[in-house]
């Protein structure tokens, strides 16, 4: 039998590879499953919600700093 700790420790690993509506969709699981667990299970849950909120938080900043990488291209090509 599956324990709940390997499926937190499976969503985890999935987690690190997954793109920002992805990532949005496991927390939203993650914290609809939360109620229902056991405290320690509980503890890993909330664990794992941060870290899905740090991974979402990398997402976006690199994505931020692609488009003002892009904004600053634009702007010396169109000044040439």
């Amino acid at each position: 039998m599956i324990t709940i700790t390997a499926i937190l420790n499976a969503i985890e690993a999935h987690a690190e590879r997954a793109i920002v509506p992805e990532l949005r969709l496991i927390k939203k699981e993650v914290e609809k499953l939360r109620p229902s667990l056991y405290p320690d299970d509980q503890e890993h849950a909330d664990a794992l919600l941060l870290k899905l909120d740090r991974l979402l938080s990398d997402q976006v900043v690199v994505a931020t700093e692609a488009g003002a990488l892009v904004q600053g291209f634009q702007a010396v090509a169109q000044a040439a």
